[in-house]
């Protein structure tokens, strides 16, 4: 299965549409128990995400999951010798928080580190890390194409983690999916329903958004014409695209999982939605948004 769960619902309040906050612990456990269930098997947390890797540690389910962290964010103009140190403890305070000996993957949590006088040591210690056994696969997260086209034939990752739903198809219309692959690299998505605009009602999505609200309205005309969730379509034209490995997925509730469960056996063609693609960054980045 491609679904693969986002817990940063575990550790914040998270999300433009999240009405219920933070996940307590037992409906965490909850959730996990029933993936578990579904054949969903792999997690990914980050240091920056509250008490998500705590949360996980408490729970005795996930020493069978496969697990992807996150390096800290390192707020420098350049990386020394210090921030090395950082990555490492932060990474041995993972394992000893997720309270396991290895996990499956850890990745640059901001790919812009990378590019800063001195940021290969930071690889070089992943590399060391990964070398070491306690984590099988490094890799980055990233936003866009140009950190992409960078970070390729640069850098010996494994894995690329990147926003990708039906709203914003950048990475599609510029070919960098299939030269992604061309390097035998693990993609990640995330981002499916842009921190939930997607599920959004249209009469409440704040003003920001209204001049993408035609785009908005045009996918909910489209599910309608299908005959489909906005969170079935929403999914399955992530989960089509053929270069996506696994799709990163947040939930706050069992109810939530299980229809994500249940639209994931959704298939359709993503190639019959390129008319939904939004061009200005503006809004289908979340950290450039103004809400």
């Amino acid at each position: 299965m491609k679904i693969a769960l986002g817990t940063v619902q575990f550790g914040l309040d998270y999300g433009i549409s999240n009405k219920q906050g933070q996940t307590c612990v037992q409906q965490a456990s909850d959730i996990l128990e029933y993936a578990h269930q579904n054949e969903v098997n792999f997690l990914d947390t980050a240091t920056s995400y509250g008490n998500s890797e705590e949360m996980l540690g408490r729970i005795k389910c996930t020493q069978d999951w496969n697990i992807v962290t996150k390096t800290p964010n390192f707020n420098t103009q350049s990386i020394v010798s210090l921030d090395v140190e950082n990555l490492r403890e932060s990474f041995e305070q993972s394992l000893v928080k997720l309270k396991r000996k290895n996990i499956y993957g850890l990745l640059v949590h901001d790919s812009d580190d990378l590019f800063k006088p001195g940021g290969g040591k930071l690889f070089r210690e992943m590399d060391s890390i990964r070398s070491s056994g306690r984590v099988s696969k490094i890799g980055v997260s990233v936003y866009n194409s140009e950190q992409i086209y960078k970070i390729l034939g640069e850098y010996d990752f494994d894995i690329i983690q990147l926003p990708i739903n039906i709203l914003d198809q950048r990475l599609i219309e510029t070919g960098v999916l299939k030269k992604i692959k061309k390097y035998d690299i693990e993609v990640h998505a995330r981002s499916v329903f842009l921190q939930g605009l997607l599920l959004m009602s249209i009469d409440n999505i704040p003003p920001y958004f209204f001049p993408i609200k035609k785009k908005l309205e045009n996918f909910i005309k489209k599910t309608k014409e299908l005959s489909m969730s906005r969170l079935e379509l929403a999914l399955a034209f992530v989960q089509s695209i053929d270069e996506i490995d696994k799709v990163i997925v947040g939930v706050n509730t069992l109810e939530q999982l299980s229809e994500v469960i249940n639209a994931s056996r959704t298939q359709i063609r993503f190639s019959e939605f390129s008319d939904l693609a939004v061009d200005n960054q503006d809004f289908i980045d979340p950290t450039r948004w103004r809400v």
